[in-house]
């Protein structure tokens, strides 16, 4: 046979077998970058359009996150339905729902405290690791990936790899195995941001630092060819870098972009990088996510004709395409507690609480459990995993207990000022020490050292592990100012009233919702004169007097946000009786706080109402116990504390405008709004006679930052003067 017959002949059966070869494989790498990471869907979106079959993907961050979930089934119409709908504030905020919390562990939310707690054990200062905790992000990330736990990534109906980075080493670490929740949580867990991972004795933090791009996971092992999504954020030119906040993202930065060069060194001709022109969109856009994804669709164009190469017909792409079922969300027969980082909060609680009823649970009602767990204020996070047992489901619970607990320190500050020339500073600290024993004892210590002084100590012991019942004992020291002034509103004295107070009472807590209290009370009032002459002479303004009595009390909080609430509602009421036969004056005092808050849009309407005074109509003993109003918010337009009576009443309708949103590490948002109030005063200054209503009122401007509520304002009254106010933390 010749040479050329011999080459036909192989031609010939060459041709059948090449028409026979499969396909090349294609992976897609999805790269970190934050909120910028949603245009990996905008991406997906057309690759499904143009009908390109995927092999594997690996992914990095936010990579790891949209590439975990569409590997495991999920739909990318729903996965964009998940984040449009998803409350992303919330989320990033590190905080559960306050209206979950313990009424308990939020009643001094309306103190001016640093977001920031510290905690003290062993006689050492304790940091949280992290700015922001991840506990409902853990949630969000294990209801989209329906808790898939598998022995093999490769048995996803896309392989699939995600990549965090050891903080021990700053070696990758890749998950090819396990839970699914857990390897997108530990990829994306940006350091110093949100607090790392634990997972098989390594501290596990964003897969950016070690690896942004992995390309080494698929290329050659799974792909012929790999689709590389870049949304990381480019370097700032030198002009551009003017903080410490330009330097510290430029740095990071730097440390990525080193990676990032290394891996697409890998890259050959047949590869296709696509960089999305997300231009304006940083990666803490979080609430701009369809936007981004957009963008994702629209980089696509660019490259359009090296991706069609890859595309396979309609019947073959719907045969791969099949395959991406997702798993159905296993119920919970049982629960179990495992891992156990440390061990003050009693298990016993653990159990009960998590178990509540008894009987099968979907995991919605699971998580429902582990949110209200976690906002008890013990836990960082409250974590877990569903495994089959014996036919069973079974929740095995890994709570990981606060690492500054169970003893807490916080620190505060007051700053108030205005154009009369009033001004004042006040330091604020409390400690909190939890679990005191097997039942839940807590010991409270409050300071306020400035204008005014406070100190005050409360142990608190509940009946019965669990039990709403609890019994208080508390003791308090409090010297604060009473001011007088002249018709042209300009201070001329002030007496010093020094209150030293004992209380015993029994109560019950109401949850979330709120507590109900009654006891018994004695208290000593030390007046003093610290500026001028008082201008009652007439009377014993600084004689020493004493009152002992019963007290009821209840309070009701809903808010959301105690300092710009935008939901919820609150309710306080003090109700005291003074009995003279146990040594002390007579008197029935009252004092009741409602308030109601709506939002329509970005703008808040807060109605408040404030009454509160004496209803005794014996004359012993009531000029110790002035009640006040004036100063921001509170009749703006006068002095703090410059109008007294023996019955006050306050009307408050605020309206405010959230113009712009705060990273949640720096606060929630700047505001500006308008107050409309209305005051009145019972035999004020201790006369006879009664005030009309008195109309006031304010415009503001102020954010809310992580030092607490600030003001910029003006105010007015009748029969008061036009006053700026300049404020970081306000009581309402």
């Amino acid at each position: 046979m010749s040479s050329l017959l011999k080459k036909a002949f192989l031609l010939l059966l060459i041709i059948p077998l090449l028409a026979q070869a499969d396909p090349p494989r294609i992976g897609v790498v999805l790269g970190g970058g934050g909120a910028r990471g949603f245009a990996h869907l905008g991406v997906l979106r057309e690759l499904e359009k143009m009908h390109i079959p995927i092999s594997c993907i690996s992914g990095t961050s936010a990579g790891a996150l949209i590439g975990g979930m569409y590997a495991n089934g999920m739909p990318l119409d729903e996965m964009q339905a998940y984040f449009k709908r998803a409350d992303w504030d919330a989320m990033l905020s590190g905080k559960p729902d306050r209206a979950d919390v313990p009424y308990e562990r939020k009643s001094d939310d309306y103190k001016n405290y640093l977001d920031v707690p510290f905690g003290v054990r062993n006689g050492k200062m304790r940091m949280p690791l992290s700015v922001l905790n991840s506990q409902e992000i853990d949630l969000f990330i294990r209801a989209m990936t329906h808790d898939r736990v598998i022995d093999d990534f490769d048995r996803l109906p896309i392989p699939f790899r995600a990549v965090a980075t050891d903080l021990s080493n700053g070696d990758a670490v890749v998950f090819a195995r396990g839970s699914l929740a857990t390897a997108l949580r530990a990829s994306m867990s940006l350091p110093g941001l949100f607090d790392p991972v634990q997972d098989q004795g390594r501290l596990l933090i964003d897969g950016g630092v070690a690896r942004n791009l992995p390309i080494e996971d698929l290329k050659h092992r799974c792909a012929d060819h790999v689709i590389v999504v870049d949304v990381g954020t480019p370097l700032l030119q030198s002009n551009q870098i003017h903080s410490l906040f330009d330097v510290l993202a430029q740095t990071s930065n730097l440390l990525v972009t080193r990676n990032v060069r290394q891996q697409k060194a890998l890259l050959d001709d047949g590869d296709i990088v696509i960089r999305p022109d997300l231009t304006g969109f940083t990666s803490a856009s979080f609430d701009r996510n369809q936007d981004i994804i957009a963008r994702g669709a629209a980089a696509v164009d660019k490259v359009r004709d090296k991706l069609a190469a890859l595309s396979v017909s309609p019947q073959a792409y719907q045969a791969w395409h099949a395959r991406l079922v997702q798993p159905e969300a296993p119920k919970v027969d049982a629960v179990r507690v495992t891992s156990r980082t440390e061990s003050f909060v009693n298990a016993d609680l653990l159990m009960q609480k998590l178990n509540g009823a008894g009987g099968s649970k979907t995991l919605d009602q699971a998580r429902s459990s582990l949110r209200e767990l976690f906002a008890s204020g013990d836990f960082d996070s409250v974590t877990y995993q569903v495994e089959s047992q014996n036919g069973r489901n079974v929740m095995d619970v890994m709570p990981v207990e606060r690492a500054i607990g169970p003893n807490y320190l916080r620190l505060g500050l007051n700053l108030k000022s205005s154009t009369t020339g009033d001004s004042s500073f006040t330091f604020l600290g409390s400690t909190l020490s939890t679990w005191m024993n097997p039942l839940g004892a807590s010991w409270r210590n409050d300071v306020e050292l400035g204008a005014d002084t406070l100190l005050r100590s409360e142990f608190r012991q509940p009946f019965a592990l669990g039990s709403p019942a609890f019994v208080s004992v508390q003791g308090s020291y409090q010297d604060s100012a009473w001011p007088f002034f002249d018709a042209n509103h300009q201070k001329f004295a002030q007496l010093e009233l020094d209150r030293t107070e004992a209380d015993l009472d029994g109560g019950l807590a109401l949850g979330k919702y709120g507590e109900v209290r009654a006891g018994a009370y004695w208290r000593s009032y030390m007046p003093r004169v610290s500026m001028g002459s008082l201008p009652l002479n007439d009377l014993p303004l600084d004689q020493r007097s004493r009152e002992s009595g019963v007290r009821l009390s209840a309070v009701a909080d809903q808010f959301d946000n105690p300092r710009w609430p935008r939901s919820g509602y609150f309710f306080n009421s003090d109700l005291r009786y003074a009995i003279p036969q146990w040594g002390g004056v007579d008197g029935h005092y009252y004092d009741v706080t409602a308030e109601d808050v709506k939002t329509f849009g970005d703008v808040t309407v807060r109605l408040t109402s404030k009454v509160k005074g004496n209803l005794s109509t014996s004359d012993d003993g009531k000029y110790f116990h002035p009640q006040f109003l004036g100063g921001f918010l509170n009749m703006s337009g006068y002095q703090q504390d410059e109008l007294y009576g023996n019955r006050v009443a306050l009307g408050r309708l605020m309206a405010y405008w959230r113009a712009a949103t705060l990273p949640s590490a720096l606060g929630s948002g700047v505001y500006a709004g308008i107050s409309l109030e209305a005051g009145k005063i019972w035999r004020r200054d201790f006369s006879e006679g009664n005030s009309d209503w008195m109309p006031a009122g304010s415009l503001f401007v102020g954010a809310d930052t992580i030092l607490g509520p600030f003001f910029i304002g003006i105010g007015d009254a009748k029969g008061g003067r036009m006053t700026g106010y300049l404020f970081l933390g306000v009581d309402y």
